[in-house]
């Protein structure tokens, strides 16, 4: 049976197993962006995208990260969805 998501309490270990989650999605973006070999204008944009892909999960490790360090410092559970 699924949990119901609006039921969700969001702990230091849920955190965590969302950075991990964010950063394996990332890498196999990347590894596939880096199979592709086009013609320039194709190929700039793949880069771009990659850049913004490294980008976008730095920023968001570093969010994750934080929220993890306020659950650590309030006790395991902070935040509850009902």
């Amino acid at each position: 049976m699924e949990k119901d998501p609006s039921d969700y309490t969001v702990t230091q270990e849920s955190v965590l197993k969302l950075i991990q989650e964010q950063k394996r999605m990332n890498r196999e973006m990347i590894a596939e962006l880096e199979q592709i070999h086009g013609p320039f204008p194709i190929s700039h944009d793949i880069q771009y995208i990659k850049v913004l892909l490294d980008s976008s999960n730095t920023h968001i490790v570093q969010d994750l990260m934080s929220v993890s360090k306020q659950l650590c410092n309030c006790g395991k559970h902070i935040i509850h969805y009902n």
